[in-house]
């Protein structure tokens, strides 16, 4: 299917999130929405590849940059962030931990806006990494408009800060969640994915939890050293079913 690409520019509390809008060509306007939220590396090609692959599968896909308040373009350095101690890696590591819940909050009606989702025709969010939680807040403060969240090996569910997801995940009540861990994962200590387990199943989601067995963190994206091309496509068969259940 073909698709287009568009930038767009959306206005938002304290300035201005720019991101990608990928859709298909034929009747944009009609295809289902999808919120896709990166991981820490940011918007970058490996991503606009995903989106785009959402939209030829009938999906408008918008990718923000969540790091607006820094800058437009982060840029990012593959080889560089691989290596541990370099100045590259922290420095995006410091960008991740610079955006939160509470930005996470002030961003979202703006860019469910710019999808255009309403009540009648909710959309869908998506995360990695450290949006993985972000996607399901999503789902937790916007339940009239997003109807289904999906988290991919997302970081930081159990922590010990009052907003952490494992305390308000039990106080959700509607829609339907999709999460996946990776067995193989330096960045999600063991005993999470029990305790998120746990906050999942005394909410009021329908929910389902897979693990990857014998595969590493960031097994979806194809510029991570941690590329699966197996797994890769086991998330993108679960995540199309997700998005198949949202109503049109």
């Amino acid at each position: 299917m073909a698709v287009t690409a568009t930038a767009i520019d959306i206005a938002a509390p304290g300035g201005t999130i720019n991101a990608d809008l990928y859709a298909p060509a034929a009747a944009p306007e009609a295809a289902p929405a999808v919120l896709m939220l990166m991981d820490a590396p940011g918007a970058r090609p490996a991503l606009r590849g995903m989106a785009a692959r959402l939209a030829a599968a009938g999906y408008r896909a918008l990718l923000p940059n969540l790091y607006w308040r820094h800058a437009r373009d982060i840029g990012f350095d593959r080889a560089a962030f691989n290596q541990e101690g370099h100045p590259e890696r922290e420095r995006i590591f410091n960008l991740a931990r610079g955006y939160g819940h509470a930005q996470f909050r002030t961003d979202l009606p703006a860019m469910l806006d710019a999808l255009g989702v309403t009540p009648a025709r909710p959309g869908a969010a998506v995360g990695y990494c450290m949006s993985g939680r972000f996607a399901l807040q999503a789902l937790a403060e916007q339940p009239d408009r997003v109807a289904a969240a999906a988290s991919f090996y997302g970081t930081r569910m159990v922590t010990d800060a009052p907003e952490s997801p494992h305390l308000w995940i039990p106080r959700m009540r509607r829609g339907t969640a999709y999460l996946c861990f990776a067995e193989r994962d330096p960045f999600i200590p063991a005993g999470v994915p029990g305790q998120v387990a746990a906050a999942l199943a005394a909410s009021g989601l329908e929910h389902r939890i897979e693990h990857y067995p014998g595969v590493h963190h960031g097994f979806a994206q194809p510029d991570s050293t941690g590329f699966d091309p197996v797994a890769a496509e086991r998330h993108w068969l679960a995540m199309l079913a997700l998005l198949a259940r949202v109503p049109r």
